[in-house]
Parts: structure tokens; sequence; C-alpha cells
């Protein structure tokens, strides 16, 4: 635990705005506690979200999430470098005390070896994944050139609390720490009650680097090839071309729902790079059958005529053009890409797609 520069988050605040734009007032805030959920209910909304919606720009590869009835932290993540990142989450005012078991639970998790840690990736991640080896299955989320060797993983241990954002004893106790050398930080949260709605405010880097949901974006988009069966391996690729749609299937057709109209969208096919890029310019988000959830779209780049072995750009080269480390294990993949980088890439795209189809 050396690295006392990795940091997650800093302070942010809602404020109502007069119409003079003269005036900030605060919006009162509650957290968990006051809204009667569990820690177990804001452990399951950070293990859905934080690694993805909460903070596209650096996202984490989690392995485990705490059990009944042990002695362990709330949420255990890999991050690029292999490094375990540990989650301890209070729904509530916790103060100071929360760190001693915190760092309890940072010097057990210390002593795992690669193979400790691909067992419980495989009992959580596993089941639903269907990609057993971990060194494999991590290198492939964050499209590693290399693998991590086994012998890296777990090199150090990063410490998050998830808190109220008000617990000052816990924001000194988390600032005592980092002096002392400890990887650590504090990740503060707000719920508001507006009306009959219910606000999430999570943290902020110094500088916000999230891409306004509003706003067109550019989103690198799976084409499902991972989850075709092995002697189909280009069936929904097909019908997206066929059917001028971009669709998310079964359990994870929601997907699609990140996408809006005038977004562009880029079709990522799993071992092979981005094949076809287009516009979203559908009214809606569309539904054929109970499978599938779709956008219409209007394709910018030349159709891929063989499927089997289409043209594409490398996702090295992807990386290369963007300047970016993407999320890869997801339908949507993260971070999105502004409107300018966006049509970097489909300009860097057209020019080897246009030579090669």
């Amino acid at each position: 635990m050396e690295d006392t520069n990795w940091q997650y988050g800093r302070f942010k605040m809602l404020y109502r705005l007069t119409s003079d734009y003269r005036s900030l007032t605060p919006v009162g805030f509650l957290d968990c506690a006051d809204e009667n959920k569990l820690e177990k209910d804001l452990e399951n909304l950070i293990a859905a979200n934080l690694f993805s919606t909460l903070y596209e720009g650096m996202p984490l590869f989690p392995f485990h999430q705490e059990r009944p009835l042990q002695n362990e932290a709330d949420i255990y993540a890999l991050d690029e470098m292999g490094d375990i990142v540990i989650f301890e989450l209070k729904r509530g005012m916790a103060g100071s005390d929360a760190l001693e078991q915190l760092l309890r639970y940072a010097e057990r998790a210390g002593r795992w070896t690669y193979h400790d840690i691909e067992k419980k990736y495989q009992a959580y991640q596993f089941k639903e994944d269907g990609e057993p080896n971990l060194q494999t299955a991590h290198q492939s989320s964050f499209y590693l050139e290399h693998p991590v060797p086994k012998t890296k993983f777990n090199s150090n241990q990063h410490l998050v609390v998830v808190g109220n954002a008000a617990d000052r004893d816990l924001v000194r106790s988390v600032d005592f720490w980092r002096r002392k050398g400890i990887s650590i930080d504090f990740l503060p949260y707000r719920i508001y009650r507006i009306g009959e709605e219910l606000l999430f405010e999570f943290f902020a880097k110094p500088y916000d680097l999230h891409i306004n949901p509003s706003t067109t974006k550019g989103v690198l988009f799976d084409t499902n090839r991972s989850y075709d069966d092995d002697v189909d391996r280009i069936r929904s690729l097909k019908a997206m071309i066929e059917k001028k749609r971009i669709s998310a299937y079964g359990s994870r057709k929601d997907a699609v729902r990140s996408l809006s109209k005038g977004d562009l969208v880029f079709y990522s096919h799993s071992g092979v790079g981005i094949v076809a890029a287009a516009l979203v310019d559908g009214k809606q988000v569309r539904k054929d059958g109970d499978r599938e959830l779709y956008w219409d779209v209007k394709f910018l780049t030349p159709l891929p005529q063989d499927l089997g072995h289409p043209p594409a750009m490398s996702f090295q080269r992807v990386k290369e053009v963007t300047g970016k480390s993407f999320y890869w294990a997801r339908i949507q993949k993260v971070p999105y890409l502004t409107k300018e980088e966006a049509e970097h890439l489909l300009a860097a795209l057209k020019e080897i797609l246009g030579a090669t189809a």
C-alpha cells in the first residue's frame, strides 16, 4: 500500500440556482440510513454501477462481494495493473472506527496469491460470464496487449471508504492514514429527495471527466460475438447489419438504453476490432420479441461483406487513436467519447474500412 497519489474523488454539492443567475442555495441531502435502506442496499447499488456508470473514466474489474457472516470487505476489485481495490461502504455516519476494520481487511487481502483471487473471481463472476481464467478475463476486460503476470497481481492494495458526505470524522481519519503513506481515499455520496424524485450524487475528480449523457457522444458497442454460439459467431452482427440497427440481447438488452439519438456508435467485434460505425437516428429504443432491444441507425462506413473475416480497426489502434483505455468487458465500452473524439475516431476508421472494404 504505497501509492499515496492514488485517489478517486473530491467533494461536490448540488445547489439551487435563482433565475437571475445571482444566487446559489445548497440543497439539503440524505443518506441511505435516512431512507431506511440497509448497508447491503448501498453495496448492491455500488457493485452494480461503480465500475461503469459512476466512474466511467477509470473502470475496475470486480471479483468478489461480501458474503453473509463472513469477515470481509464489501467489494473487492482489480484495476488495470492487477492491484486490489477494497471498498468498505457505510450507509450513514460511520466515524473513524470504520477504518480499523478496513485496515484489517487490507492486511488479510495483502496475503492473497493469484490463485486465491482467481477462486474468488470464479465464485463471483464465472457463473455469469463464462471465462474461468482470471488472467485471461482481466486482459480481455482492459484489452491489454499482454496479460498481467500472475506474480504481479496484488502487488499493491488500495482502500476506498464510501460514506455520507457530511461524515467529517471519517474524512479526517482518511486524511490521517493517507499522510502516513496508506493508499486510501474517501468517496462521499448524497441522496436528494426533490418532490417525488430521488437523486443520487457521487464523487467527482478535481476535474469531472464524465461525458454529459444529454449531449452527442461516441460509444463503442459490442456485437454479441462472444455470446453467439460457437458455430455461428456472426449471427448478431449479421442481423444488425442487414436490419440497420444496434442491438443488445437477453439479460443484457438494457445496455442499448445507454445510447441516445444522435450518438455515434462503433461496432466492437470481440477478437477482431471495430468493424463499422453508425449514427443513431431512430426516435426511441425499440423491441424485437422478448430478447432484443435496439436502435435504428444510419451507417457511416462501408458495410462489411465478408462477416467471417471483416476488415477492422484493431483495438490496439483504437487505443492509439483515442488515447484512452477502455473497459472491454461491458457491452457499452467505457469511457464514452466526446463528439469531437468520436468524429476523430470515425475519420480514422473510414481510412481503414474505405481502403480494405
